[in-house]
């Protein structure tokens, strides 16, 4: 408690509005450490005058709030008071709450990502006439094709995929050369491209350039 007291005086001596330390609100602390920590990531953007304690409010009042994530904090970014900028300086802000609405409540940004996942799976299913997978399953396999991804290749995800979502086992050559059908393809390319959008960011770019690879 100390700590989060020093925190909220550090905020105010430098000009900020401090954050009432009444709240009951139990995540105000590690947002409000998160924020003075990611406070150096707006230096140089519109939003640099922001306060530690602001973004400690809005990752709260995110953490608080239902719906979803993405466009809370969208919708909190076009409120906030800051001189006009640079779009990206927009991009910026956005990354650091969701980040730190990541930290402060995982829960809240994994059940909106998951939801978001299932309906990009379902949506490019329908259009492209796939198999249907129900949705206990696509999680499972999205999330073992990330963990394919983490330790591997765009391939060896591939090869996760066919084996979870329709007990083929085969290496990615041949799943390529028709191991699976066209309907599976259709599948399989959902559940890889969407995971690696929505389940696992951070592979996103290895595995749009497989798929382009391989459409092309």
């Amino acid at each position: 408690m100390k700590r989060v007291v020093a925190l909220v005086a550090l905020v105010a001596a430098c000009g900020g509005s401090p954050v009432s330390t009444s709240t009951t609100d139990p995540r105000l602390a590690a947002a409000v450490e998160y924020a003075v920590s990611a406070d150096r990531a707006l230096d140089g953007t519109r939003f640099s005058g922001l306060t530690p304690a602001t973004v400690a409010e809005v990752i709260v009042a995110t953490c608080s709030g239902a719906g979803s994530v993405v466009i809370a904090v969208e919708s909190a970014v076009a409120v906030v008071e800051a001189p006009p900028g640079d779009p990206g300086d927009d991009v910026i802000l956005q990354e650091v709450l969701l980040t730190g609405v990541g930290l402060i409540c995982p829960e809240r940004v994994a059940a909106d990502l998951t939801a978001a996942y299932l309906a990009a799976v379902h949506t490019t299913i329908a259009s492209g006439a796939g198999v249907a997978i129900d949705d206990p399953l696509a999680v499972g396999v999205g999330l073992a094709a990330c963990e394919a991804l983490d330790a591997g290749t765009p391939e060896d995800a591939l090869v996760t995929v066919a084996a979870g979502g329709f007990g083929i086992e085969a290496t990615a050559d041949e799943i390529l050369a028709g191991a699976i059908d066209a309907a599976q393809a259709v599948t399989a390319g959902a559940v890889l491209a969407s995971a690696a959008t929505y389940l696992c960011p951070e592979h996103q770019a290895r595995v749009e350039e497989f798929v382009a690879r391989i459409a092309g």
